[in-house]
């Protein structure tokens, strides 16, 4: 492949070069059950027989609706990190997938993660599976030691969160079990 410069005339797009385009910069969304939107109306309308789900501006009736939620707030919203469950049924669409929803149902175990240190470099993001000897993240501790976090668990990263204002930056990772996790398409 030749680029601008090296008698190739036109550049390829950036995802042909790097490996990634820019969907990669959207982030995900969620949508949580029984809370309202705040912001944006809008609703993941899920349809679970077919695999499916599609966005409303209302909630449709007697539809099971899920409202877009702020996602900094998706721990405290979905999440009890005592009982490691999900308190609420929750999607969280991924861009980098098509715009892909991974759909739990409220009472689901999760496994969390916590990830700390004087510097964090996460290497899952939502929708990877991964397996108990997996790579989660890379820390650096206070005495300048390199640690790696695992995932001890097989499954789903359903969630990555971060603990907004901490300095460093905290993060923890829920991970779910492959069968309790629905994997949804956008209805054309």
């Amino acid at each position: 492949m030749k680029l601008k410069g090296e008698g190739g005339g036109r550049r390829p797009p950036l995802q042909d070069v790097m490996g990634y385009g820019p969907s990669d910069y959207d982030f995900p969304r969620l949508y949580v059950e029984g809370v309202e939107p705040r912001g944006r109306r809008e609703y993941l309308v899920p349809d679970l027989d077919s695999g499916t789900y599609r966005l409303a501006q209302e909630p449709p009736p007697g539809a099971r609706a899920l409202a877009l939620s702020v996602y900094d707030e998706a721990w405290s919203l979905v999440l009890d990190p005592v009982e490691a469950r999900a308190t609420r049924a929750f999607a969280v669409t991924l861009p980098w997938r098509g715009w892909e929803a991974l759909f739990v149902e409220a009472g689901t175990r999760v496994y969390l993660v916590e990830v700390h240190g004087v510097q964090s470099s996460l290497a899952v993001r939502e929708g990877d599976e991964v397996g108990e000897r997996s790579i989660i993240a890379h820390v650096v501790t206070g005495k300048g030691e390199t640690r790696t976090v695992r995932a001890g668990v097989e499954g789903i990263v359903v969630l990555v969160a971060w603990e907004w204002g901490s300095l460093p930056p905290r993060y923890a990772g829920a991970v779910a079990p492959r069968g309790s996790v629905l994997r949804l398409r956008r209805a054309e």
